[in-house]
């Protein structure tokens, strides 16, 4: 191990949009190093981001932090309005009804919607979807632009960015800590562990107990369709979480909503 980067008040692994966001918030106040496995930052989950924003998004415990980030998402210019619809078949009604009045009760905007209303917001949608749920808020969300405003932040106001540089070793020194990876090492006082679906890994070098959190990989398929998909066609999501599609650059984007164990 070489390459002593220096004393940092706090070391950020993982400089996706939680690792980026946190350094931009703590530089103004701390000494801060963000600490990049791969070369770019954003390479995983923030740069294959579905990209919308939904107030129902992440079930009843995440919505209230949904909803607060809002206002300074539309303020900062990175929404660009879409609409959501969930949709179910006469077999999923009481299901969707459930679904509107208990995000109702959370603040969220919800109207429940008839074949007659789901039908004329998506054209084609065969006839035994029957019911729905319009989410009038939900935007798309400028991933890329979000991600670069928190880097430049942190960056304008002291904190050093890293890449290439896979943490390898975390070791107790005195208070604080030494972080090591290929080609450099730094000493920090505390530790704030954002690498996402790959936690768990930094937390076991820490000797901190892991939570069970794996990486998982989601299938996305882009479809041509004649005629083309409207740019103005919402965001649809099946009420079973089983499907979601969108438009995206003239094609649909499709996923099944799968989650596949990612062993690489």
């Amino acid at each position: 191990m070489n390459g002593l980067v220096g004393d940092f008040d706090i070391a950020i692994i993982g400089a996706g949009m939680a690792g980026a966001s946190l350094a931009a918030e703590c530089a103004p106040h701390a000494r801060v190093l963000l600490v990049e496995a791969e070369d770019t930052p954003g390479y995983h989950t923030t740069g294959r981001s579905a990209a919308f924003w939904e107030e129902t998004y992440g079930g009843p415990g995440v919505v209230p932090l949904t909803m607060a980030s809002g206002r300074f998402l539309r303020e900062g210019g990175y929404l660009s309005p879409r609409g959501a619809l969930n949709i179910g078949q006469a077999a999923d009604r009481d299901k969707v009804e459930a679904f509107a009045e208990t995000f109702t009760a959370l603040g969220a905007t919800l109207h429940l919607q008839d074949r007659a209303a789901i039908a004329a917001r998506v054209p084609g949608l065969r006839p035994d979807w029957v019911i729905g749920v319009w989410e009038p808020e939900c935007a798309d969300i400028d991933v890329a632009g979000l991600h670069q405003h928190y880097l430049a932040a942190s960056k304008r106001t002291g904190s050093v960015l890293r890449v290439r540089a896979r943490v390898e070793q975390i070791e107790r020194e005195g208070e604080g800590w030494r972080i090591g990876w290929r080609g450099g090492e730094a000493r920090v006082a505390m530790i704030a562990n954002a690498a996402g679906a790959w936690a768990d890994g930094l937390a076991t070098l820490a000797g901190a107990a892991p939570l069970g959190i794996q990486p998982l990989r989601r299938t996305i398929v882009q479809v041509r369709t004649d005629p083309a998909p409207p740019e103005d066609l919402p965001l649809v999501l099946g009420i079973n979480e089983d499907f979601y599609f969108k438009p995206q650059g003239g094609r649909l984007w499709l996923s099944p909503h799968d989650e596949i164990p990612d062993v690489a």
